[in-house]
């Protein structure tokens, strides 16, 4: 749950603080008034990153208000995995030829960081969150234009989305890592026994220790005779060299790296197949059990915004989605209008992230929504059921809503609403 938002030279905003309460918080504005510059600093201070739909991205040093030497991001935030508070703390900087960042990771209330660097503090936080962004954003985050993004899926693609949002995408990473340590294992186990066999080919072709002390013991008895001449000495050093290869052979074939490294090499690969084949199997378990209450989440909801309309909403094993109307008859989703498919995304978006608020089974929520701009693709009639849909969000702890719309002022617990002074200046932020 986002806590407080300090922004200094940060797009539009030279210097302005947001507080953020448990509830639901619209932002209201005209189009430039600052409402996609709150969302894209949560998601700068978060993660370093700043990501936009069909529009090019900025680079960081576009982020930095022209009036400004340096832009900076501070974010209080509750870390779902140990419900503890802690301040992230962001800098741009121009560089010679790119932005530089620094940041430092607080405990909320400590003066020394806990974590310091841009790549330490997102991986702290990333732990802290139980998700990398990718997750967290599908999960929270409806964007403008994505509503209907689930819809246009295939059902496997749909699923796909759906995994990633149950925050059971992170099994998927895990099982990749497992897989790439286990070629490297393969490999390393391949590498060795070649060695091994080179090894004792060689030996194959070298005489024996028994044969090298004969040698070497009649080479000594024509010295006594002939004495040491310079060809005898040539002799003595290349039974020398030989006796050192042969040791130095042995030596290697008994090591424990070529003796008893593959063995624990297999074992561990062997370990490592059945972690693999676990994580492998994790989200389907995990998935199985969110599923019924996802479908009941998003059937209430659906039915709750059109049961004027329609009877009911399926989803099946495969995330396959079918509307029946007031007769009971089956409605393709392809033949629904524009605004009702848009309904039935939000349906389903709201209800992975509701379902995971009450049946938790991959790891703690975020506890937060954010909704940019739900009415974007509904005609009039069917965005009245905006309001009381939003203000029915009472399961999530946290629910902000960035939109144009000043009927949903009255939807909200809190308002924050924003009025643009034209280019480059500061809107004039008020509270209700």
């Amino acid at each position: 749950m986002i806590r407080r938002l300090l922004l200094k030279n940060f797009k539009v905003y030279t210097n302005q603080e947001f507080f953020l309460e448990e509830g639901s918080t619209a932002i209201v504005g005209p189009n430039g008034s600052g409402k996609t510059s709150i969302l894209e600093a949560i998601e700068f201070g978060l993660f370093r990153r700043v990501t936009r739909k069909e529009k090019k991205v900025p680079s960081l040093e576009d982020l930095i208000n022209h009036r400004g030497k340096k832009a900076i991001v501070e974010l209080d935030f509750i870390a779902p995995i140990n419900r503890r508070e802690y301040t992230v703390v962001r800098q741009i900087h121009p560089g010679k030829k790119s932005a530089e960042t620094t940041a430092d990771l607080f405990l909320k209330g400590e003066k020394k960081p806990e974590v310091s660097g841009p790549t330490p503090v997102d991986d702290q936080i990333v732990e802290l969150l139980g998700m990398d962004r990718h997750a967290f954003s599908a999960l929270t985050y409806v964007r403008q234009g994505e509503i209907d993004r689930l819809s246009r899926l295939s059902p496997r693609e749909r699923r796909s989305d759906l995994y990633s949002m149950m925050g059971l995408g992170i099994y998927d990473t895990l099982s990749s890592k497992v897989q790439k340590d286990l070629r490297k294992t393969t490999k390393e186990i391949g590498s060795l026994e070649e060695t091994k066999q080179h090894l004792e080919e060689i030996n194959k072709h070298l005489p024996s220790r028994e044969e090298v002390t004969n040698a070497s013991k009649a080479l000594q008895k024509i010295v006594s005779t002939t004495g040491n001449s310079s060809d005898i000495q040539k002799i003595q050093s290349l039974i020398e060299r030989i006796q050192t290869s042969i040791e130095t052979i042995e030596t290697q074939l008994t090591s424990a790296e070529l003796s008893g490294r593959p063995e624990e090499l297999k074992r561990e690969s062997e370990i490592a197949k059945h972690l693999r084949d676990l994580l492998d199997t994790i989200p389907d378990v995990a998935e199985n059990q969110l599923r019924p209450h996802i479908r009941s989440e998003a059937r209430t909801l659906f039915r709750e915004i059109f049961g004027d309309r329609y009877s009911d909403l399926v989803i099946d094993d495969d995330y396959d989605i079918s509307l029946y109307d007031l007769q009971g008859n089956k409605v393709s989703l392809m033949a629904a209008s524009g605004g009702e498919d848009v309904c039935v995304n939000f349906s389903l978006r709201v209800a992975v992230n509701t379902a995971l608020q009450k049946y938790s089974v991959s790891g703690p929520p975020p506890g937060i929504l954010i909704l940019d701009e739900p009415g974007a693709g509904l005609d009039e009639q069917r965005r009245r059921w905006l309001p009381d849909a939003i203000a029915g969000l009472d399961i999530v702890k946290q629910v902000i809503v960035v939109t144009h719309m000043q009927e949903l002022k009255g939807s909200t617990a809190h308002v924050i609403s924003l009025q643009p002074q034209g280019k480059g200046r500061q809107p004039i932020v008020e509270l209700q």
